[in-house]
C-alpha cells in the first residue's frame, strides 16, 4: 500500500508538501498540487482518516444540526455549506434536532464521541438556551443560525425577519388592503415572533388597528396554512389579504382558497416568506420574502472554519442578513 513518503519520493517533494496538497491546505502551488494528486491516483493512495485524526486530534468533520433536513427550506443552506466544505477539505455530518436539542442530547452525543471538530446549529427555538452555555464551557467551536444569542462569545447569523415581514405587510397595504390576516409560525420560535412583530409594525405605521381575530397560529407546515385559512373563511372574518409566515403554509392557503372558489389575488391576495424553489410553480406564482439561505450556509461554515483554524478572535460574530420582497402574481 502506497504511503505519503512514496508519493513524495516520486513527486520530488517533501512529505509535508504532499500532506498539504492531499488535504487541500495552503502553501502548494496549483501545478505541484495537480502533479501530487495525479501520482496519488496512479499509486491508488487512499488517506487513512482514522489514523490522521489520532495524530492531529481532528476529524476534519463538521456537524450540521438542523430541525429536519427533509424540509425544502434547508436545501439552499446545505448547498451553501457544501460549497465551503468542498473547498476546505471538511466533511459534513448531518443530524436532525426537531427543535429539541436539550432533550434529545444530540449535541452531547456528537461532542462526546469526538466525531466532529465543530458544529453549525440551525434553529430558532426560544425554549432552549442551556445548550449554548454548555458548549461554551466545554470549549466546543460552534455557530448558530437563526438565533440571536446575546452573549458576546457566541457566533450568531440570522435573517432580518422583522424587516422582511414589515415589507411584505407594507406592500399589501400599498396595494389598498386594510384587512390583512397573518398565519404565524410556532410562537416558540424566534423567526415566527419576529415576523409577527414586523406585521404589527407595518400596520401601526399605516394607522391600521391590530385585529387579533385576523391572526392564526400554525407550525410552518402546509396543513396548518390550509387549516388556518379554512377557519378564517368559516368564521366569516373579513380579509382581503393573507400573509403566511412561510411559503409552505402559503401553499396550504392557496389550496384552501382554490377549493373555496376564491380567486387569488383578485379576491384575496397571498404572500409567503422564504422563496422556496416550488414558489415559482404555484398557481398563481407566489409573492414572497426571499431569505438568502445559500449565503447563510456559506457564511456559517466559513465562520466556523475560521474559528477552527484560529483565525477568529475570541469574541463571537453577530451578522444579520437582509431579505428581499419577490413580487409575483399572488399579491
Amino acid at each position: 500500500m502506497a504511503t505519503i513518503k512514496d508519493i513524495a519520493r516520486k513527486a520530488g517533494v517533501s512529505p509535508s508538501v504532499v500532506s498539504r496538497a492531499l488535504n487541500n491546505k495552503y502553501g502548494v502551488n496549483d501545478e505541484t498540487k495537480a502533479k501530487i494528486l495525479k501520482i496519488a491516483r496512479e499509486m491508488k493512495y487512499y488517506p487513512n482518516a482514522l489514523a490522521r485524526s489520532l495524530v492531529t486530534r481532528k476529524t476534519e468533520t463538521i456537524g450540521a444540526v438542523m430541525a429536519d433536513i427533509s424540509e425544502p427550506y434547508y436545501s439552499q443552506i446545505i448547498k451553501g455549506m457544501y460549497t465551503v466544505a468542498d473547498k476546505s477539505g471538511y466533511t459534513l455530518l448531518f443530524s436532525n434536532s426537531y427543535e429539541n436539542l436539550e432533550e434529545t442530547n444530540i449535541l452531547q452525543t456528537l461532542v462526546d464521541s469526538e466525531r466532529v471538530d465543530g458544529l453549525v446549529i440551525v434553529g430558532s427555538s426560544t425554549r432552549e438556551k442551556n445548550f449554548a452555555l454548555n458548549l461554551l464551557e466545554r470549549k466546543v467551536p460552534f455557530v448558530l443560525v437563526e438565533r440571536k444569542f446575546f452573549d458576546p462569545r457566541v457566533n450568531c447569523l440570522w435573517v432580518d425577519n422583522i424587516q422582511g415581514a414589515y415589507e411584505a405587510t407594507n406592500y399589501l397595504i400599498k396595494q389598498g388592503h386594510q384587512r390583512i390576516a397573518h398565519i404565524t409560525g410556532t410562537l416558540d420560535f424566534q423567526v415566527a415572533l419576529d415576523r409577527l412583530e414586523g406585521y404589527k409594525r407595518a400596520l401601526a405605521d399605516a394607522g391600521i388597528p391590530f385585529a387579533k381575530e385576523l391572526v392564526n397560529t400554525g407550525n410552518f407546515i402546509w396543513q396548518d396554512g390550509y387549516k388556518a385559512t379554512k377557519e378564517l373563511l368559516h368564521s366569516q372574518t373579513r380579509c382581503t389579504a393573507i400573509f403566511a409566515s412561510n411559503d409552505t403554509m402559503a401553499y396550504g392557503t392557496l389550496q384552501a382558497l382554490s377549493e373555496a372558489g376564491i380567486a387569488v389575488p383578485e379576491d384575496i391576495a397571498v404572500i409567503g416568506f422564504d422563496d422556496l424553489e416550488f414558489s415559482l410553480l404555484t398557481n398563481p406564482p407566489l409573492t414572497t420574502v426571499k431569505q438568502p439561505r445559500f449565503e447563510l450556509g456559506k457564511k456559517a461554515l466559513s465562520v466556523l472554519i475560521a474559528l477552527l483554524n484560529g483565525e477568529q478572535k475570541e469574541e463571537g460574530v453577530n451578522i444579520s442578513f437582509p431579505t428581499e420582497l419577490i413580487i409575483r402574481r399572488s399579491a
